[in-house]
């Protein structure tokens, strides 16, 4: 029996935790109940990585339907922008007899409207929250119109969280909703670091910062509520400061970088603005991680910080339901700066503390999420969906 053919949509070329996922899972080891074809918006990091793994990827240029308030203006130009590549992938799915696509990111819907044109299934898997207290959708439709869309453009949403999953209450989209949580490949990952391990020798150890919003006030404020907890570790001992911006595209980084250092004149800090390429070498050096996620809860981030046995201080989201708190990690609620200028103290100050920490976090993310038990409920799901034994 031939094997049906799936178009996957990626949301991201730079970086996206559910874009590492699904690369993991193609180059897992063990045969697909499907044939792959995987269509990235961009040119990027991750497009070379699919190519060098032998997978069929491609790339057909696209913007995200939806943007923050101050880029409104941008959203029906957007529309009109994204016709070609709706119409590039109407014909990819004709070309290759696709029989489902699915999406990885709910802000591009080119892959949602492109199944529908051709009637054929649509698949949502959901990172990002969309009933927070920042996001796209409180600006554009509310929350219920978009539910509705879901609804109509998808036979199955996908949200990777509970968090997630709030704005999927309505009976007609709750029947059609399952949350899937997010995995990692613990060998591959483990390997990536033991390669890398050779390079951080001459790193020094230090404290990093991820975001995911480009946010300059939230990065000041987060930075600076634990510039004396920094700034002591770094009298103790040469530590450094790592600021991480994951998929952003190179001029913004720069951009956000320039505000970021006038924004921190003065402070004391000197932060480094490392290349997302290095942290698997950076991982073995950092004392912890400090998550602060925004559209994106960067759950990526919090199961790599766990298999290399770095503790994490998460802000309360999504990414924080992969949390344990004061087990594998701590959480702290949103802009409660002093609970987490404690819990920061805490890591730096009791090694053992932290050392413990790290090592129920990595028994922890082996246990619950294994690529090997995601795998065999995602498809599970997908044989419901295209009639497979």
């Amino acid at each position: 029996m031939e094997k049906p053919a799936v178009l996957l949509v990626a949301g991201s070329a730079e970086f996206g935790s559910g874009e590492c996922q699904l690369l993991d899972y193609l180059r897992y080891p063990g045969k697909k109940p499907f044939l792959p074809y995987i269509i990235f918006p961009a040119e990027g990091p991750l497009v070379e990585v699919a190519k060098e793994s032998g997978l069929n990827a491609g790339v057909v240029q696209s913007r995200d339907y939806l943007t923050g308030f101050k880029e409104l203006w941008r959203q029906p130009l957007t529309w009109v922008y994204n016709l070609n590549s709706f119409i590039k992938m109407s014909a990819i799915i004709r070309q290759n007899n696709i029989r489902l696509v699915l999406s990885l990111s709910f802000i591009n819907w080119t892959g949602a409207l492109s199944a529908r044109q051709e009637g054929i299934a649509h698949i949502w898997m959901i990172r990002e929250v969309l009933s927070g207290r920042k996001n796209c959708l409180n600006f554009f439709w509310g929350t219920w119109l978009a539910s509705r869309l879901a609804t109509d453009l998808s036979v199955l949403m996908l949200p990777e969280s509970s968090l997630a999953a709030e704005i999927f209450q309505k009976k007609r989209t709750r029947e059609k909703t399952r949350i899937l949580p997010p995995a990692i490949d613990v060998d591959r990952y483990d390997e990536q670091l033991n390669q890398f391990s050779e390079n951080c020798r001459d790193e020094k150890p230090g404290v990093g910062f991820f975001f995911s919003l480009p946010d300059v006030h939230k990065v000041k404020e987060t930075v600076l509520a634990a510039r004396s907890e920094i700034l002591s570790s770094q009298e103790r001992q040469q530590t450094g400061l790592f600021l991480f911006f994951p998929g952003f595209k190179e001029k913004t980084k720069q951009g956000l970088k320039e505000k970021v250092l006038k924004e921190l004149e003065g402070s004391g800090l000197q932060p480094e603005f490392p290349e997302f390429g290095r942290l698997p070498s950076l991982w073995k050096k950092l004392q912890v991680a400090v998550i602060v996620p925004g559209f994106d809860p960067m759950s990526r981030i919090v199961l790599e910080a766990g298999l290399a046995k770095v503790p994490v201080i998460v802000e309360r989201g999504a990414a924080s339901e992969l949390v344990v708190h004061g087990r594998t990690g701590v959480i702290f609620d949103y802009q409660a700066y002093k609970d987490y200028s404690s819990y920061l103290k805490s890591i730096l100050t009791n090694k053992k503390q932290a050392c413990q920490m790290a090592q129920a976090a990595r028994e922890h993310i082996i246990e619950h999420y294994s690529l090997d038990t995601w795998k065999q409920k995602f498809e599970q799901l997908l044989a419901g969906i295209l009639s497979l034994p």
